[in-house]
């Protein structure tokens, strides 16, 4: 609920809870879904939470101002290159384990039709920002 008391972060996060729990739901369940489907077992990383999820994606905006030349470089330990914001916020391995398995849309769900819906895979994602933006 919107108050006069509101934050700007507290109203983006408003907006962005749908899209952040599908985000979350369909990348633990790609996850899972990769590892059953794979003959090495299943990994020992624990599933993304909401938190994470909004932790990696405010990383990933950022990047855009804090411009470097590998993904690699954003966690550099050498002291006169390295952005400490970013290996303090997230370690390398999270981010980059989020980002492996970022989905949007469970292809195993009955009931899509992808041969007339050009935007199948991000249908979810469009409709809970149509809903919430228009």
């Amino acid at each position: 609920m919107l108050t006069c008391e509101s934050t700007p972060l507290s109203i983006m996060l408003l907006l962005f809870v749908e899209i952040i729990t599908l985000l979350v739901v369909e990348t633990n369940c790609y996850y899972h879904q990769f590892f059953e489907n794979s003959d090495d077992g299943h990994s020992p990383e624990r599933e993304v939470t909401e938190a994470e999820m909004f932790v990696f994606l405010v990383l990933t905006l950022q990047m855009g101002q804090t411009v470097q030349g590998r993904m690699e470089d954003y966690w550099m330990k050498m002291e006169q290159l390295r952005t400490a914001f970013y290996g303090q916020t997230m370690a390398h391995a999270r981010y980059y384990h989020i980002l492996c398995f970022l989905y949007v849309t469970d292809n195993n769900r009955y009931g899509v039709d992808r041969t007339d819906d050009r935007l199948w895979k991000i249908r979810d994602l469009f409709e809970i920002i149509w809903t919430n933006f228009l």
